[in-house]
């Protein structure tokens, strides 16, 4: 049973290790994106947002 608990525990670590690794990468693109001039303005991305949900029902 230990043998499983330890080999388990790899399996878990070595997974997030390896997302952290994916979202390091995905974080680094999106600042090269952002240095490059790419993407939109965060002002116009939430006022475009609000528009959508201003008069929904929730």
């Amino acid at each position: 049973m230990e043998a499983a608990v330890k080999t388990d525990r790899y399996s878990v670590m070595s997974e997030i290790e390896n997302n952290t690794k994916e979202v390091r990468a995905m974080v680094m693109d999106s600042y090269q994106d952002m240095l490059d001039g790419k993407g939109r303005d965060y002002k116009e991305f939430f006022q475009e947002l609000e528009s959508r949900y201003k008069n929904a029902n929730v």
